[in-house]
């Protein structure tokens, strides 16, 4: 991967972390390929693991022993209904229940603030693997107004998620670029379930609560039946955390420690990052095990994988990156820079766009 000669190395204890950059030849460490904006994952077996990026609606299953190009990919477009004007449905969290995945959108507004009813879906899939191949079909259909139910909670003004969202207002431009996902507007990042698969988690990004700005959960407590049946979405009491003013980028159960795993980090673009540890319990607050620093090399964690064998495999959102280019054409219409580079996520070849992941080796309970 051009312009990445970085190879990222975390060992972590529950108090204590060592962190590491190391050089190395461009081709060293965990780099997939044919996608930039890595998202949301699942294990799907011990050694595949099916990936959303945020800047299209392709789910792809990678083999995370050596990373590489996808085994399999399956486009999602169709099933969920997209405006083909605005085609992005912004996919961020996902969480596996049985052979059932959910997926959810950040059901925000894009970065201008506009609204994009493409970003309000809540859906699932089945993926099933069979002799080395891999099937994934869509299960019942998506929903599209999971954040309007949710505004009808009780709580839902103290919150300040009216406010966050702003539905059916005739907003002037500055009220609107506010509403913007990395500024004061919704944002959703992170889907986890909870052991037994009767609660689905919902974290946010964005906004915060209060002065400390203590990230929001929502549980759901009707996941099957909302995409089965078309039911309304049913809520328990949101959970408020202090997680140092950060917000939450995602978040997974490991079986094997027996304890939920947070990635926390900013609702804007400061790359500031930490992981916490929550025992489940509703009165007990998610404890910090480290802050996470990437030391230049621009790892971005906006995912995190759970295998059974007690591994997580933390993958980057490199879509922002630089990557040096041959000219122009390399590029998409109006993204060459000066210095030679484009961004990942607008490479004009899809098999050129990577992404990294890095295993975070964590002890047992």
């Amino acid at each position: 991967m051009k312009g990445m000669s970085k190879v990222l190395l975390f060992v972590l204890g529950w108090g204590a972390a060592s962190f590491a950059v190391v050089d190395g030849p461009a081709g060293d460490g965990l780099v997939f390929r044919g996608a930039s904006d890595a998202s949301a994952g699942v294990a799907i077996s011990s050694d595949m693991v099916v990936v959303a990026d945020d800047e299209n609606n392709v789910l792809r299953v990678y083999e995370v022993g050596e990373g590489g190009m996808p085994v399999f990919s399956y486009d999602l477009t169709a099933f969920l209904g997209i405006d083909p004007e605005y085609p992005e449905a912004d996919i961020e969290g996902a969480t596996m229940i049985g052979s059932r995945i959910y997926w959810i959108t950040s059901h925000g507004r894009n970065r201008d603030g506009k609204m994009r009813p493409n970003r309000y879906r809540f859906f699932a899939t089945v993926v099933h693997i069979a002799y080395g191949n891999v099937a994934m079909r869509r299960v019942g259909s998506p929903s599209t107004t999971l954040v309007h139910e949710l505004l009808k909670i009780p709580s839902a003004r103290r919150l300040g998620l009216d406010r966050a969202t702003r539905f059916g207002e005739d907003l002037k431009k500055k009220e609107r670029e506010k509403l913007a996902p990395k500024e004061n507007g919704l944002n959703i990042e992170a889907l986890c379930g909870s052991p037994d698969g009767e609660t689905i988690y919902i974290g946010f990004r964005n906004p915060g609560v209060g002065t400390r700005s203590r990230a929001i959960v929502v549980p759901l407590l009707n996941a099957d039946r909302i995409v089965e049946w078309g039911e309304a979405s049913v809520f328990g009491e949101p959970l408020l955390w202090d997680l140092g003013g950060l917000g939450i980028r995602s978040m997974e159960y490991s079986r094997s420690h027996g304890a939920y795993f947070i990635i926390a980090g900013s609702s804007d673009e400061d790359d500031e990052f930490a992981l916490y540890r929550w025992s489940g319990q509703p009165n007990t607050p998610p404890v910090l095990v480290q802050e996470l620093s990437s030391d230049g090399a621009k790892f971005k964690p906006e995912a995190m994988v759970p295998f059974e064998d007690g591994r997580l495999l933390m993958l980057s959102d490199d879509g922002s990156l630089p990557i040096m280019v041959s000219g122009p054409d390399d590029c998409l219409e109006g993204e060459y820079r000066d210095d030679g580079t484009c961004l990942n996520k607008y490479l004009r070849n899809p098999e050129k766009k990577t992404f990294r992941g890095i295993w975070l080796e964590l002890p047992g309970p």
